[in-house]
């Protein structure tokens, strides 16, 4: 009775060849998905081929990406006095004007003046809080360019960069 009981929990030697010849068979999957995606190149870079198509600048788009980028003009830098009531903190920042053309550029200059007050107005308001901060250069950006298209009519502004900034 002993050896009865020994005998059937052991399996017999000769056994099911299922397991191995599975095994085999997910090891040349992978090996086959890999060479695959090695061949391909990866995911993560995609051929210079599908790339999408850069668009064709007409002078009508303003601010395409991937366009020419056009003359600038750049501002006078502005140093202001930034509201904080609990101690004196300074701004001084540069910007410069993408126009569409040297003929815009020149449509710029006599509105200067006008651009500079909006300007030190605005940024005089702000906080260190309201200036730190990617998001909150292009909120800056963002309001500043609209103040400025509203102040100089008729010149077809491509787009606002900061060039400096620091904050005391």
């Amino acid at each position: 009775m002993a050896d009865g009981a020994e005998s059937e929990a052991v399996p017999k030697s000769g056994g099911s060849k299922l397991v191995p010849v599975l095994l085999v068979a997910n090891l040349i999957l992978v090996a086959a998905l890999l060479c695959v995606f090695v061949m391909r190149g990866g995911v993560a870079s995609p051929k210079p081929a599908e790339a999408a198509p850069r668009p064709v600048e007409d002078g009508k788009s303003e601010g395409a990406k991937g366009a020419q980028p056009g003359p600038t003009q750049k501002l006078a830098d502005f140093v202001v006095h930034l509201r904080d009531p609990e101690t004196d903190r300074y701004a001084r920042v540069s910007f410069e004007v993408e126009v569409a053309s040297e003929e815009e550029k020149e449509r710029l200059i006599p509105y200067m003046p006008r651009i500079r007050d909006a300007f030190i107005s605005y940024l005089s308001d702000r906080t260190l809080e309201e200036l730190r901060g990617s998001e909150s250069i292009s909120r800056t950006k963002s309001a500043l360019s609209e103040r400025m298209a509203q102040l100089s009519p008729g010149v077809r502004i491509k787009g606002l960069y900061v060039t400096d900034l620091v904050i005391q």
